[in-house]
């Protein structure tokens, strides 16, 4: 249906209206006001057709372009100026001031009386809003019967055919799950724009201006929290019925985007027996890292191993950590390992949230727990950072620190390259396998080579007498053949006591 305009007037010959200046559009019309007031814009709101007699119109050139300005100031659609009743013709003053404003003047034969005008366009309103409701009620139907059908593929695909525009949907983690065009241009800049919103994100719409128009980004809030968003490139700005469709849109797909409780909780556990597969160096499953997609990591993202390191409660720190991470909506995947709570995360995430679960653990009552952080890792490879994370947390309980990052280890480099810990497990395999065999004697010589032979610091951190300690590294001599007053053997014995956690 045309819309209530200026052209759509003009077009009605039983109104035999005349453009006199300025230009029509298709811009739609909020009413047509006969009003012959001096001053009409108190009564004014914008978008109207005035009709005007002229009858209280000043008769000074100055007064009569006053009034032109004013009406203009308003944001009026048009002047429609009635001619035979006071002025036979409009006054050149009028003519002249709308030329300079820009304001569309229409002249209005004394036969066509205003009332007419006015209810043509009372009609053409109802008619529009009767059609609105009708498009919104058809729309609500089908785009929910596209729901149900196609899932979020289907909704977004109605929406943009029905709206005119380009429409992608990101889980909570930036990961499409469903776009109307796979337009790469369009997939990089909604990527960008996530990126950049998503740390400092409040609920609402964000409008982006760009290139094509505008680009908006809504926030899908979940009951737990964030749960997605939906990307919307418009080339022109919505009406108030398409916003309306838009929301009910976001309804929709937030509904297919919030899981129950109870199918986030499976889905981290599966995300947990997905990484305590990548971790098992015994397991035969090539390509296994490709499903690290369904949590959010992209295949060319680094990625590091963290460990958090404790002796008792893990449960309540898988719990924890779990519960946290899942707040952030960053990418993530958590599992117990027979070292701790392992959890896989993005490089560039992993500072950030690292030190936001030390402070998590604390609150909740965990404090002793240490962190180690391997070094960046292929995804391909995410079985060779678990190493790492043991020796870099047994430095931190050491230090008496939070967290420790293998990369901060100065044999860390060292250690890292798979033909150094052979050669030096081809060394002192004879005399580690043989300490291996006697239970404390692996634990206290670790502790004595990484407190630099102090017998106080290291019998302290045993947690026994310095005698009993003096007499382990006697047996450990006996039983490994290597003196422990030479540097070179203390070197070696530190390297594959380091090396052992690459082993396990």
């Amino acid at each position: 249906m045309e819309m209530a305009s200026l052209r759509w007037l003009l077009d009605r010959p039983e109104f035999g209206l005349r453009l006199v200046a300025g230009t029509t559009t298709d811009e739609p019309l909020t009413w047509a006001h006969a009003i012959d007031a001096v001053d009409p814009t108190p009564w004014l709101t914008g978008g109207e057709l005035v009709l005007t007699t002229g009858l209280r119109l000043p008769r000074s050139a100055r007064e009569q372009r006053a009034y032109v300005d004013r009406l203009a100031g308003a944001g009026i659609a048009g002047l429609g100026f009635g001619v035979g009743v006071r002025f036979e013709e409009i006054p050149p003053a009028i003519v002249d001031a709308c030329t300079a404003a820009g304001l569309p003047l229409l002249e209005v034969p004394l036969p066509t009386a205003f009332i007419a005008i006015t209810q043509a366009v009372a009609r053409r309103l109802a008619d529009q809003q009767v059609e609105e409701l009708q498009r919104v009620l058809s729309y609500q139907r089908d785009i929910t019967r596209a729901a149900v059908r196609g899932g979020l593929r289907g909704a977004t695909n109605l929406l943009a055919r029905e709206l005119g525009v380009e429409v992608v949907v990101l889980d909570e983690y930036g990961v499409v799950m469903a776009a109307s065009s796979r337009r790469q241009g369009l997939l990089e800049q909604v990527n960008q724009e996530y990126r950049r919103l998503v740390s400092s994100a409040r609920p609402g719409t964000v409008a982006i201006d760009v290139d094509e128009g505008a680009l908006e980004m809504q926030m899908i809030q979940g009951r737990s929290g964030v749960c997605g968003w939906l990307a919307v490139l418009q080339r022109a700005a919505p009406s108030p019925t398409e916003r309306l469709l838009l929301n009910q849109a976001a309804g929709l797909i937030t509904l297919q985007l919030d899981w129950p409780a109870e199918l986030i909780a499976a889905y981290h556990a599966l995300g947990g027996t997905l990484l305590s597969l990548l971790l098992d160096t015994g397991a035969d499953a090539p390509g296994l890292e490709r499903h690290l997609h369904h949590f959010g990591f992209e295949p060319r993202d680094g990625v590091v191993l963290a460990l958090a390191s404790s002796d008792r409660r893990r449960a309540r720190i898988e719990d924890v950590t779990a519960t946290y991470l899942e707040l952030t909506k960053r990418p993530h995947v958590v599992a117990r390992v027979d070292a701790g709570v392992a959890v896989l995360l993005l490089r560039r995430d992993a500072e950030s949230l690292v030190e936001g679960l030390v402070a998590e653990l604390r609150g909740a009552g965990l404090p002793g727990v240490v962190w180690g952080v391997s070094g960046e890792l292929d995804q391909f490879a995410i079985a060779s950072g678990l190493g790492p994370a043991v020796l870099a947390a047994d430095a931190a309980r050491r230090e008496g620190r939070a967290v420790t990052w293998y990369d901060e280890l100065a044999l860390g480099p060292v250690l890292a390259d798979d033909t150094v810990r052979s050669l030096v497990w081809s060394m002192a395999a004879p005399a580690m396998e043989a300490l291996e065999r006697e239970g404390e004697l692996i634990a206290s010589l670790e502790a004595f080579l990484h407190h630099n032979g102090s017998w106080e610091a290291a019998s302290r951190a045993l947690g026994v007498h310095r005698h009993t300690l003096k007499a382990r590294m006697a047996r450990v001599e006996e039983v490994s053949g290597l003196r422990l007053d030479l540097a070179e053997n203390r070197a070696l014995l530190l390297l594959a006591v380091m090396s052992r956690s690459y082993r396990r």
